[in-house]
């Protein structure tokens, strides 16, 4: 029988009891319908995960106690870090979603210049946090015991900033004139990758990524959209890497 998988944070502390963030025993109580004495595997977002044992159940919350040994999984050295834009909430969740499956470490949502209206008004902030939602959702479906970081910048030139210096970044445009090939990239070093919004990137976010040095990719002939590109890539630099989530 499948044991169950949960996140929570309070697996590693030091008390071998604790209590279930609520959403997470809402799903426990009400989807899933376990009882007292089932076990379930209580994953921290950090590496660290162990097999517990439910205790105590309500209507609205679950107690835990930990059975099994602490155990600890060591990060990946190889990271895939995406800077990708706000798009349609819709359209953005599903690209969150698919791009966590694939097996991407870190996010880095910018705010294009050619942002779309229909969210140029919107609470950003509050779309990127409903987003930590899915993200634990595919973590627990997936198998990974450390949650994506997701990051939120003003500008593609802010979230430039923001990555990592020994991460080789590439950026993907319809205006590129070199051929993206996996077969370019390095053996050892994590990927960074960034992305544009549907009306592409404007003339200031270009010279950004000029200035910076990034190196510059063209895809192909058919215009992918703006949540279907950095999935296709990723895809790609994940089997690069040999594994993909």
């Amino acid at each position: 029988m499948r044991t169950h998988r949960v996140y929570c944070k309070s697996v590693s502390e030091p008390n071998e009891r604790f209590e279930i963030d609520e959403s997470q025993s809402h799903h426990l109580i009400k989807a899933l319908r376990l009882k007292e004495g089932d076990l379930i595997e209580v994953f921290d977002g950090e590496g660290r995960f162990a097999t517990c044992k439910i205790i105590e159940k309500s209507k609205k919350s679950i107690e835990a106690k930990r059975i099994g040994e602490l155990k600890y999984n060591t990060p990946p050295k190889r990271l895939l870090v995406t800077i990708i834009p706000v798009i349609k909430k819709n359209n953005f969740n599903f690209m969150i979603q698919k791009l966590a499956e694939i097996g991407a470490s870190k996010f880095i949502v910018y705010k294009p210049d050619y942002v779309d209206q229909s969210v140029a008004k919107k609470d950003i902030t509050r779309m990127i946090n409903k987003s930590l939602e899915i993200l634990i959702n595919v973590s627990k479906q997936c198998g990974n015991n450390f949650l994506p970081e997701v990051l939120e910048s003003n500008s593609l030139e802010e979230a430039i900033t923001m990555t990592d210096n020994t991460s080789e970044i590439y950026s993907f445009d319809t205006e590129a004139t070199e051929y993206f090939n996996q077969e370019g990239l390095g053996e050892n070093s994590s990927i960074t990758i960034i992305t544009g919004p549907e009306s592409g990137f404007s003339d200031k976010e270009l010279k950004s990524i000029k200035m910076h040095n990034i190196k510059e990719r063209y895809l192909g002939q058919n215009i992918l959209r703006a949540e279907t590109a950095p999935i296709y890539v990723s895809s790609l630099i994940k089997n690069h890497f040999g594994k993909i989530l």
